[in-house]
This record gives structure tokens, sequence and C-alpha cells, in this order.
């Protein structure tokens, strides 16, 4: 009986060691929990009158070169118009695809993927027909995309060259 008691008695000194162990851990991280808390708070005052100051200064910078931004955005799309029309011009090669009287046009509609407004710009280009779409090269068809300002790999994909060559078959043979 003797041993169950001074087992309880060392139970119990332990049991108050470890409350008093884990209190004054709990302590002492509570403290310094508090105190690395506080200080970030102020200095994020102080860090945030210094961003103040930086915004400001950015503003006044900002303020002092935007004429010359402005300037050199001007300039960049003046010379990007510029490229444009030389690109309009002397770009698509008519004599890879063939030309085409406007008189003798196809109904260029039929062709999936070319909208009545697509139709429009392809005859201000000098398509007409679908013997022509049917002859585009990769490369025709990259200067026409750009040209026409259409979606790039569009007309791969709706496969605008073997549609008008199965409409140029059905119009050689009078078949609609």
């Amino acid at each position: 009986m003797m041993l169950f008691n001074d087992l309880n008695i060392w139970t119990a000194l332990n049991g108050l060691e470890l409350f008093i162990f884990m209190f004054v851990s709990f302590l002492i991280g509570y403290f310094f929990g508090i105190k690395k808390v506080i200080k970030p708070k102020s200095k994020n005052k102080s860090s945030a009158a210094n961003n103040k100051f930086d915004v400001n200064e950015i503003e006044t910078i900002f303020s002092e070169i935007k004429p010359e931004i402005i300037k050199i955005i001007e300039k960049h799309k003046s010379s990007e118009q510029a490229v444009d029309k030389h690109i309009s011009k002397s770009a698509l090669n008519l004599e890879s695809f063939g030309f085409k009287e406007q008189l003798d046009k196809d109904d260029l509609t039929k062709i999936n993927g070319v909208s009545p407004f697509l139709e429009d710009k392809l005859n201000d280009l000098g398509i007409f027909s679908y013997a022509q779409i049917s002859r585009f090269t990769e490369n025709d068809i990259e200067k026409i995309t750009h040209l026409i300002e259409y979606f790039p790999g569009r007309i791969e994909r709706d496969n605008w060259v073997g549609q008008a060559k199965v409409l140029e078959n059905k119009k050689a043979t009078h078949v609609e």
C-alpha cells in the first residue's frame, strides 16, 4: 500500500511540474508574440507614410514624362499604320493563286466561315473565285489572315482551301 501512495505523490509532483512548465512556456510565447505583433504595426505606419511619399514622387515623375510617352505612342501608331498600308499593297502575291475579274465572281459565302463582311474584304484584295481560294499556299493564308484581320489559324481550321476545291468542282460539273 505504501508503494501506491508514493506513486500518487510522484505522479502529483510530476503533474504539477508539467503544469508549471506548460504555463511558463505559454507565458513566454504569449509575451514574445505580442512584442512581434506590436512592432510590425508601428513599422507599417511609418512605411505607409514612406509609400505615400513614394507614390507622390512617382506621380510627379509620371506627369513630367507623360507628354514624351504620348509622343512615342503616337509615333509608334503612325509607323504601324504605315507598315500595314505597305503590307496591304505589296505583300499579297496574286500570281500565286491567280487573277479573277469581279464580273466572274463566285458566292464566297458558300464557304463555311466566310461571312458577307469577309467576302467584301476578300473582294477588296482581288479574291473573287473558288479557284483562287483553292490555290492558296500557307504563305498566302498568313498574309490574307493579316490583311482581312481574321483569327490566326481559322482559315486552315475551316478548311477554306478544301471547301473551295469542292465548290469549284461542283461549279465545273454544273452540280449545285
